[in-house]
C-alpha cells in the first residue's frame, strides 16, 4: 500500500521513470523498523525522497528527507537536500546548493562538486550497465549538510560469494578530507540491476554496530513511468 501511495504522488508533466522502494531493517536480526526510498527523474530533473521509521518503542527515530536538482545523462547536480529527524534525534538540515542568489555563480565553495546523500545514492543507481559502469568502481564527494567526506566503493574482494548474477557487493572506504589516505569501513553494500529503466537497486546494507549489525534489506520495489 505504501508503495501505491508513493507511485500515484507523481505529478504529471515530463515523462519520468519512477522506482519506489520498501526495505526493512534489522539490528542483530531482530526488525526495527522499514524504510521507503522514492526516485522520480526525467531526463533534465530528478528527486529523490526517504522517510524512516526505526528504533524499538522505548527508543525510535523518524527521519524525512528529499533531495532534488537537474540531470543531464549519467551527470546529476544538486540543487537542494533537506533532512529532519524526530524521536531518538531531533533537528533539520536545509542545504540550498545554489546559494540565497539561485544561480551556479553564488555556490558555496564547499559545496562544488559534492552531492547530498540522497543524490550520492541515485547518481551511483544510474550508473551504466556495462561492465565498467560497475556502481562499486565509484568514488562520492559528499556533503550532509554537517560534514565533507569522500565515500570510495570498491568490489567486494574476488572468491566471496555474489547473492545472484545480477547483484554486485560493494566494500567501502572512507576519507574525511581529499586527498587524505582513506580509511576502510567494514560495510557491505550491494545493487541489483534491473534493465528499465537502466538502474541499480539499492538491495543491501549491512553496518556494524557495538549493538550488532545493523541491515537494511530490500522487501518490494515498483518502477513505474508517466
Amino acid at each position: 500500500m505504501a508503495l501505491l501511495l508513493a507511485s500515484s504522488a507523481v505529478c504529471c508533466g515530463a515523462r519520468a521513470d519512477v522506482v519506489v522502494s520498501r526495505y526493512a531493517v534489522t539490528l542483530a536480526g531482530i526488525p526495527t523498523g522499514e524504510v521507503i526510498l522514492q526516485a522520480k527523474f526525467t531526463a533534465k530533473q530528478y528527486e529523490v525522497a526517504v522517510s524512516a521509521d526505526v528504533g524499538t518503542i522505548l527508543d525510535s527515530t523518524k527521519i524525512k528527507g528529499a533531495a532534488s536538482g537537474s540531470r543531464a545523462g549519467v551527470k546529476l547536480t544538486p540543487e537542494r537536500f533537506q533532512l529532519a529527524f524526530s524521536g531518538g534525534e531531533e533537528g533539520t538540515i536545509d542545504v540550498n546548493f545554489k546559494g540565497s542568489g539561485g544561480t551556479d555563480a553564488t555556490i558555496n565553495p564547499r559545496l562544488r562538486g559534492v552531492f547530498d546523500p540522497l543524490s550520492a545514492l541515485l547518481l551511483t543507481s544510474l550508473k551504466p550497465l556495462a561492465p565498467a559502469g560497475n556502481p562499486c568502481n565509484h568514488v562520492l564527494p559528499i556533503f550532509t549538510g554537517r560534514a565533507r567526506f569522500d565515500l570510495n566503493l570498491h568490489p567486494k574482494a574476488a572468491g566471496q560469494a555474489q547473492r545472484r548474477s545480477a547483484t554486485v557487493i560493494c566494500e567501502a572506504d572512507y576519507a574525511a578530507t581529499p586527498g587524505q589516505p582513506p580509511e576502510k569501513l567494514d560495510w557491505e553494500i550491494a545493487f541489483t540491476k534491473v534493465p528499465k529503466p537502466h538502474f541499480w537497486l539499492l538491495e543491501h546494507i549491512a553496518l556494524p554496530t557495538a549493538k550488532g549489525t545493523i541491515s537494511i534489506d530490500r522487501a518490494e520495489t515498483s518502477i513505474s513511468g508517466s
